[in-house]
């Protein structure tokens, strides 16, 4: 062992050993602590975990993560095996960085990722070099960190957040009286001319796409060219595309060309976020800037006179997920070229007053026409996987303020509002979700429809109020995704003139499979279903799909046809 590594671990080993003694702890925590600090002194000197290590960190579940599990019905508490061992970690890799180069950082946690995760060592590298950085730099200029604000945030589904203040907080929300005018459930759902409103979501164009590449790539996207020969011929990468990959720019393009020859007078095009590929332990922000410009300029040139508005997915940054507050110019952790960039990439469809809020967080509302006002939010911020929460959890770049303000002046204006955005409010962190909820439930009578993307889904979420139960207030419509999964898709939406409500959506799609037999054909699309004909709506508002939810949970065999 080198001196100095000498040096690290003795200097490691008095600082911890303070800090514990110096701190009251159960004995399952103080247990892991002296576990993981064996541990990680024994990493300093033979470069490998031991097994006690392993088994403690293993009990911090990926699935837990983002809160994908479900909360527990028990009484809440942070006394899991899971907290405990993510507050343990996180308080002794703390002192481990204050104590180490970044270069040992960055192996430790590569040893930590081969180890906890199915990911092969090309993952682990690129991923680990990708986050360490702006981890790094959020660690070393957030002052008075606590572990359990990071638990608590990145582990929620565990109940992690329950003893650290800083992750509970409010906005402001007028509380004036709802606008009872022009009431969308009070209108029965028809239109002689109905606004055409289309949807792509999760594009996620491959730039490195290779028809007839390696399929089976074993790593999480395949059809790379750097990516050898397919293992055999059924391996080979489709050319429309293929499963484990993303798409190639010619998919992209003739599913431009099939929106713009099958659906006539298009007025609005909605692009939910993730333009971007899937490959994220190899991106590189020249190459996202390439994809975001490359996209733009089909949508420009196929659509040329139709409204586009676009919203970030949580693929754009680099690395992805990573939103760093606006006030953050540091050009190794700032996201500011990327709002710069799409002030330029959306100065055709946006009026230049909308500048000002993108470079404060990437958000934007338009006057799409007299009446009718679209809200652009950027909230992936509010994603668990956004290690800036840990930074500062409340409302980052005050976006959800600005929300509440925009929604009241809309509100004193009679218009009505479609908000777009790309992460789910299930899946955002759990105050950021409360407060979007209470903002919804408050202007139920200006915001007409919610558009999102991130799940690759074709799917709806119903909002419902916070005083009144069973009353819905809200309802978002996911756009699936343009990338397969395991076909491609995109949304098509008619929509009230009068109040903006939705009155139908279809769903268009072509089988994989079917077109990669033919590559020199386009593929065969076609309307997957009409929302009204099989569930027999009136329309889309938020008070007949809060009742399509009663009555698909009665009724079997319509709930299947819906997760079909």
């Amino acid at each position: 062992m080198l001196p100095k590594q000498v040096i690290w671990s003795a200097v490691l080993a008095v600082t911890i050993s303070v800090a514990i003694n110096a701190t009251f702890l159960t004995g399952t925590e103080r247990q892991m602590k002296d576990e993981i600090l064996h541990g990680f002194r024994q990493f300093d000197e033979t470069g490998r975990l031991t097994p006690e290590l392993s088994i403690i960190m293993k009990q911090i579940p990926l699935s837990s993560i983002s809160g994908l599990t479900s909360s527990s019905t028990s009484p809440v508490t942070r006394e899991s095996l899971t907290c405990l061992a993510c507050l343990a970690a996180v308080d002794i890799m703390k002192i481990y960085i204050d104590t180490h180069t970044r270069d040992q950082v960055y192996n430790l946690v590569v040893a930590l990722c081969l180890d906890l995760t199915d990911y092969k060592e090309e993952v682990c590298l690129g991923s680990v070099g990708l986050h360490l950085d702006p981890i790094l730099y959020i660690y070393k200029h957030t002052a008075n960190l606590p572990a359990a604000r990071l638990c608590g945030i990145v582990f929620q589904g565990s109940q992690c957040f329950v003893d650290e203040p800083s992750l509970e907080w409010s906005i402001d929300i007028d509380p004036g009286s709802k606008s009872e005018d022009n009431r969308i459930e009070d209108k029965k759902a028809h239109a002689a001319s109905p606004l055409t409103i289309i949807q792509l979501s999760d594009i996620h164009q491959q730039e490195d796409y290779l028809p007839g590449g390696n399929a089976a790539c074993g790593l999480p996207i395949c059809c790379r060219i750097n990516q050898g020969p397919p293992p055999s011929p059924d391996a080979a990468a489709g050319y429309w595309g293929n499963g484990g990959c993303d798409i190639p720019m010619h998919h992209f393009e003739n599913t431009l060309k099939q929106i713009k020859n099958t659906h006539e007078n298009i007025d609005f095009i909605y692009i939910t976020g993730d333009i971007v590929d899937r490959v994220v332990w190899d991106t590189k922000i020249p190459t996202n800037i390439g994809v975001l410009t490359n996209i733009t300029e089909r949508l420009l040139t196929t659509f040329p006179n139709t409204p586009v508005y676009t919203v970030f997915g949580n693929h754009e940054p680099s690395p992805l997920n990573v939103f760093a507050p606006h006030y953050i110019t540091d050009e190794t952790v700032s996201v500011n070229w990327l709002y710069n960039l799409s002030i330029n990439l959306w100065s055709h469809w946006l009026p230049p007053e909308t500048n000002e809020t993108i470079l404060r967080g990437g958000y934007y509302t338009a006057l799409a026409k007299p009446g009718f006002r679209i809200i652009g939010l950027n909230n992936n911020v509010c994603y668990p996987e956004n290690w800036w929460m840990i930074h500062n959890p409340k409302d980052q770049d005050g976006q959800l303020q600005w929300l509440a303000d925009t929604l009241l002046q809309a509100e004193k204006n009679g218009e009505k509002v479609h908000i777009l955005g790309h992460i789910t409010s299930d899946q955002c962190f759990r105050t950021w979700a409360r407060e979007f909820r209470r903002i919804v439930s408050r202007f139920e009578n200006t915001i007409t429809a919610i558009f999102k993307g991130h799940t690759h889904s074709d799917q709806f979420n119903v909002y419902y109020s916070f005083d009144r139960p069973g009353h819905a207030t809200g309802v978002a419509f996911n756009g699936a995704s343009v990338t397969p999964g395991p076909n491609s898709n995109y949304k098509v939406y008619t929509v009230d003139p009068n109040n903006y409500t939705v009155l139908n959506s279809e769903s268009w799609m072509y089988i994989l499979t079917d077109a990669n037999k033919n590559p020199s054909e386009d593929p065969s699309w076609y309307q997957a279903y009409s929302f009204k004909d099989v569930f027999g709506v009136q329309s889309m508002s938020a008070i007949e799909m809060g009742n399509l939810t009663h009555t698909l949970a009665k009724n079997r065999p319509l709930l299947e046809e819906y997760a079909r």
